[in-house]
């Protein structure tokens, strides 16, 4: 069993968090002779792959992330259908796909027992298509409505966790009406007006938001919540609903299972809070696709 370990790590993370646990997980790694390779994470998906094609992966036992949602993000696209498990250290904004596998621990001697001692699990990912390019995302893909949130949300530096989201919902409220899209669900084509549209493999998304809070990662499947036309005032109302999941018996709110679903519409789409591209788009399951270490 290979005694190393490659961390990869987002410097902007937490602001400094990061590369603090970074440096506890360095100094326990040589204090208890455990081989550690350090790769600082970029924006550039291609880059980071480059890096980390420079390691020969089958000398490793894990790969560890350092940092939020947007680390594993880039990562799920090198490590998806690979034997390499990865243990994913929350030290970011929203940190919803360490959330999502219940093992939230920073500490370097818990972290290096559940590596070297208990065995990942396989986990559901999702496919994105659109034009020639295809991403994988591990939480929830977003349209519509909360997706104009989120890529508000994005610009704010000045403000941190759910907070910039509820900003961003204020701001977005006022000038936002209901979309016309038309999807397709395993072959079944509809045409509506909606809120928003949003493709879940995971539970939440946002910072702790339980969008699809009955999401299973292990089930093959992909849940798809619609918020169906509601005033402004209803929207209100709804919306805050979702970060502890009491949306899910609104009358708007209709949930579906599938393989697959085509979308399009005048809207752009978020995945693991990355923007993705403007619609229509493709998203389908990947069922047991990814190796981590998870208690769920």
């Amino acid at each position: 069993m290979p005694n190393r370990v490659l961390i990869c790590f987002n410097p902007a993370s937490g602001k400094g968090l990061s590369r603090t646990i970074l440096n506890k997980f360095l100094s326990y790694a040589k204090a208890n002779t455990i081989d550690c390779s350090v790769i600082e994470s970029s924006k550039d998906v291609a880059q980071l792959a480059k890096l980390v094609k420079n390691f020969n992966l089958n000398d490793f036992k894990a790969v560890i992330a350092i940092g939020g949602d947007g680390i594993v993000h880039q990562l799920l696209q090198i490590l998806s259908n690979s034997k390499l498990g990865l243990f994913v250290i929350p030290a970011g904004t929203g940190n919803d796909f360490a959330r999502t596998n219940k093992v939230l621990i920073t500490d370097p001697a818990e972290v290096f027992y559940q590596i070297f001692n208990n065995d990942p699990k396989l986990i559901d990912l999702g496919e994105i298509s659109y034009g020639n390019e295809k991403r994988i995302f591990g939480q929830i893909l977003s349209t519509g409505f909360d997706a104009l949130v989120n890529e508000r949300a994005n610009r704010n530096r000045f403000i941190s966790g759910q907070m910039k989201y509820n900003v961003a919902t204020i701001v977005e409220l006022p000038r936002f009406q209901a979309l016309s899209y038309r999807i397709d669900v395993d072959g079944t084509s509809r045409e509506f007006k909606a809120m928003l549209i949003a493709v879940a493999n995971g539970a939440s998304y946002g910072g702790g938001m339980q969008l699809a809070p009955h999401a299973n990662r292990q089930d093959g499947l992909l849940d798809i919540m619609i918020l169906h036309p509601v005033s402004k005032l209803e929207l209100i109302k709804v919306f805050p609903k979702v970060y502890s999941g009491k949306h899910v018996t609104h009358p708007a709110v209709e949930f579906l299972k599938a393989r697959s679903i085509s979308i399009s519409a005048n809207s752009v789409s978020y995945a693991d809070g990355e923007r993705i591209s403007q619609l229509p788009i493709t998203i389908a399951a990947l069922p047991k696709s990814l190796l981590t270490w998870t208690a769920e």
